[in-house]
């Protein structure tokens, strides 16, 4: 891990973020929002993330089917999967979770492999549809910021069609695939074309239409329920716009989107300091909001993902039975999953 570029790279980038989010803060407003903090909304905020985090597992359930698969072992499996990717670079704990759900239910690696990239996709493909709707109704987020979220939502959505398709007749698209790229060297690297199937076998999953309404129905639900714990935690720190207004449900929805964007950028292990630095950007300068209050919303509101993801994970692995070493085996003997 110590002698991979991209976990340096990404030391690198969350010091920059860290820097950029403390920079000029006020220390004493920082930690009157934390102190004065309300902890009944603070506890509301986390019966609701557990609430929306009942739709990824039921949902990677559904990702399996037709096979019957325990929901305890899903659970538990996606608990040290996330936790794990809090911990370890490059989102290793997705695939600890991929393989200890083969193990747990029977199922091949390469299937649990697939509908991790499966859930990815409808992640992302998710948030930018929840990002371009948003984008809609905030008037002051620029019209070029705009146009590009609905254009990115577009090109999504005629993608996830796509691979659809291809998954119906595997062999011909890829064979139609092959000839469209051959004019093309930087097209012909193995490891592009071996994510793609990973890809198109992901897709497979969805043929029939009852998995694909499924999943879509659990993917909206857990974000839009996902955005009520931002919101209450905007509530709990006393968040104001520059009127000094308290904020709307947009606005959590776009701190939600926009970071769960932003987290694509190479950063340490857990998100710490993209996510802050994406939080206050958005809400300084599209809300106009105080920066020191907006990090300390920043700082609980990622704190309590954190801490939630934790306590799963280690209850999983105690529950599990599960030991460093085994833990150790499965990080450096399996593949890596393609990136999506």
């Amino acid at each position: 891990m110590l002698k991979s570029p991209r976990f340096w790279i990404g030391l690198v980038i969350s010091a920059a973020c860290l820097f950029f989010a403390f920079q000029g803060i006020q220390f004493d407003k920082l930690f009157e929002a934390l102190a004065h903090m309300d902890y009944t909304l603070l506890g509301l905020a986390a019966i609701m993330w557990c609430i929306s985090y009942v739709g990824r597992v039921y949902r990677w359930q559904l990702l399996f089917s037709p096979q019957p698969m325990r929901i305890s072992k899903v659970f538990y499996a996606l608990n040290i999967g996330y936790f794990l990717s809090n911990l370890l670079p490059a989102r290793l704990g997705d695939i600890v979770r991929a393989y200890l759900i083969g193990e747990f239910e029977n199922v091949s690696k390469a299937r649990g492999l697939s509908t991790v990239v499966v859930e990815r996709l409808t992640d992302g493909l998710t948030v930018v549809l929840l990002l371009s709707i948003t984008a809609i109704f905030v008037p002051s987020i620029p019209d070029a910021a705009r146009q590009g979220a609905i254009g990115v939502a577009v090109t999504g959505i005629i993608g996830v069609i796509v691979l659809l398709a291809l998954s119906f007749n595997k062999e011909r698209g890829m064979a139609i695939l092959h000839r469209l790229a051959a004019p093309f060297p930087f097209l012909q690297r193995p490891s592009l074309w071996k994510a793609l199937e990973s890809l198109i076998d992901g897709f497979a999953i969805l043929r029939s239409p009852r998995p694909i309404i499924g999943v879509v129905l659990w993917a909206i639900y857990t974000w839009v329920t996902g955005a009520v714990p931002f919101w209450l935690v905007m509530q709990a720190v006393g968040l104001r716009d520059g009127t000094g207004n308290p904020l709307p449900f947009a606005a959590a929805v776009l701190v939600m989107t926009v970071t769960s964007l932003g987290v694509v950028v190479p950063s340490s292990p857990g998100y710490i300091g993209v996510f802050h630095a994406v939080a206050v950007l958005v809400l300084t300068t599209i809300y106009n909001a105080d920066k020191s209050t907006s990090l300390s919303y920043a700082i609980v509101v990622h704190a309590l993902s954190y801490l939630m993801l934790t306590v799963l994970g280690i209850f999983s692995i105690w529950k599990e039975g599960l030991t460093y070493q085994r833990l150790q085996m499965i990080q450096t003997d399996e593949p890596r999953v393609p990136a999506a």
